[in-house]
């Protein structure tokens, strides 16, 4: 989520472009610069067209950053704004720092990168008929209005097919966030309308595939692959959100506490990163430990962060050198929910987050005890389901009994005033 070449910053989120743009706005440039030349008068000159068409494919990129702030915007005012975005040529991945708390703030975000792409539709739209509608009855079409004109209409058309894409109701498009939001209006819970939500995507994906078998056996292979890769993909995503289910029920009820690191490290600001690594994380992912120069805690060092250090700088470089600041690391209280915790950890790209309140940290809640946790759960799970199982299949035969309790040890009898210390070898009889 957080890969990508970062551009800046806009309204407090950082903007992130997807490495595949580097190929796509040089393909975009070939295809409409040809084109343009195509189209434009005999006489015009190369640097003109090839200038246009540079021109098109960066307000192509441009109109798809649009798209996906007009999102971080509408969600800023509702309270749930993005603190990364990445744009990706069919809109973007906006992060989100918080969880819409109704359907209406998800409604309202989503909606607004569509809206947007069909208002520029319209005024790129505008722009192209007003250039055909000037210079038509004219035999000699000044080249300045002929790549105005060309310009104009591709944006318009890739405006008008990014809305309608986006509008496709299978994630990560925004019509499966709009899907969301209104089976969470109709069933008032999130779980039920997460769950329409890849119902409906999964269903619009094997559509899709459909039409893409069709288009390879009666139009043309091309556009029938892409078409069964489209398909494939809203399958996969979908299968994604039950998985995302599956998780949700499977910690539900958990507390911040349940998974805190029983362990929790720490490590002196001084430490190399080879000895860190070989310590105390050795070859196990998700690991995190706290960094403290006496009792002043500095911040976090985990597995995400000596992951991009090169290996052979590792005997150079300090912990205090790659860690993460204490003010950047976000806190979770132990008795919240486990998984709102979760989806911030998620969000930050860190292995841990800090369990306190205030400057006071208790413990660290890391991916390492959060798979734990999971394990567990997961385990105690599946025995449940084969008991259960073992018992619908036979019915008549009773299930294995409990093992039996420890015996528990005597005590002194009710309303006994005896005190002793229950460490002491002597016995309570007197």
């Amino acid at each position: 989520m957080n890969s990508g070449v970062p551009l800046g910053r806009v309204f407090g989120t950082e903007i992130r472009a997807h490495w595949t743009w580097i190929f796509l706005l040089a393909f975009i440039t070939v295809v409409l610069g040809e084109g343009l030349a195509a189209q434009a008068n005999t006489n015009v000159d190369s640097a003109w067209a090839w200038g246009s068409a540079i021109v098109t494919a960066l307000l192509v990129f441009a109109s798809v950053t649009v798209h996906e702030l007009a999102h971080v915007v509408i969600a800023r005012r509702n309270g749930i704004g993005a603190n990364v975005v990445v744009i990706q040529l069919l809109g973007g991945t906006y992060l989100m720092e918080a969880r819409p708390d109704n359907w209406g703030q998800e409604l309202r975000a989503a909606l607004a990168g569509p809206f947007v792409s069909v208002v520029l539709v319209l005024a790129f739209g505008t722009i192209a008929a007003v250039s055909e509608v000037g210079w038509g009855s004219s035999g000699n079409v000044p080249d300045s209005v002929a790549a105005v004109s060309f310009v104009s209409e591709i944006l318009a058309l890739f405006n008008l097919f990014l809305a309608a894409t986006n509008l496709i109701p299978g994630y990560p498009m925004d019509g499966a966030r709009i899907v969301h939001a209104v089976a969470w209006a109709r069933s008032g819970r999130d779980e039920v309308a997460t769950m329409v939500a890849s119902r409906v995507g999964r269903m619009v994906g094997i559509g899709v595939m459909t039409l893409g078998v069709g288009a390879i056996i009666f139009v043309d292979l091309w556009p029938g692959l892409a078409l069964l890769v489209a398909g494939w993909l809203l399958v996969g995503s979908s299968r994604l959100l039950d998985r995302r289910l599956f998780l949700q029920g499977l910690i539900a009820g958990a507390h911040v506490s349940d998974a805190a690191d029983s362990d929790t490290a720490r490590i002196p600001p001084q430490l190399t990163l080879d000895v860190f690594a070989g310590e105390y994380l050795g070859e196990r992912l998700g690991g995190a430990a706290l960094v403290e120069r006496g009792e002043e805690l500095l911040g976090l060092i985990g597995t995400a962060q000596i992951r991009r250090i090169p290996r052979r700088n590792w005997p150079a470089m300090r912990t205090e050198q790659a860690m993460v600041p204490l003010g950047s690391v976000p806190w979770a209280r132990g008795d919240s929910d486990l998984w709102p915790a979760l989806e911030v950890l998620e969000r930050s790209g860190l292995d841990g987050l800090l369990i306190g309140t205030g400057e006071h940290v208790s413990a660290l809640l890391t991916r390492r005890s959060i798979s734990v946790l999971i394990h567990e759960r997961a385990t105690q799970q599946a025995l449940a389901s084969r008991a259960l199982l073992q018992v619908a299949r036979f019915p008549g035969r009773r299930p294995p009994p409990a093992p039996p309790a420890p015996p528990a040890v005597p005590g002194p009898p009710a309303g006994s005033e005896d005190t002793a210390d229950p460490s002491s070898d002597e016995s309570g009889d007197r």
